[in-house]
């Protein structure tokens, strides 16, 4: 299952690397953060990207929160999930989650 097609689940709108100007939060930026592989022989046995997914908001919704990491875990990404950051320029919080 592609990242775009479990973000999408959701129901908030999902961006590229950036949203556009004037999107009002809530919404999800997705942007490719390296991959991880399994090597031997000089060949792969294993590839899996890894992702980093952003999600934007003005007014905490645990229930937000937790549909996100529902559909990640049903569609088999694991992930970390860091802190609420504030930033205070654009008035909104995120938090980041690493696929």
């Amino acid at each position: 299952m592609s990242i775009v097609t479990t973000l999408q689940k959701t129901k908030l709108p999902v961006y590229y690397a950036f949203a556009p100007k004037l999107t009002k939060p809530p919404y999800l930026i997705y942007m490719g953060d390296g991959q991880e592989t399994f090597d031997a022989d000089n060949t792969h046995y294993h590839r899996e990207n890894a992702y980093r997914v952003e999600y934007y908001y003005k007014e905490k919704s645990e229930s937000n929160e937790a549909a996100i990491e529902d559909i990640l875990l049903a569609d088999g990404f694991i992930y970390s999930k860091g802190e609420d950051i504030y930033i205070e320029d654009e008035g909104v919080f995120v938090i980041y989650y690493y696929l």
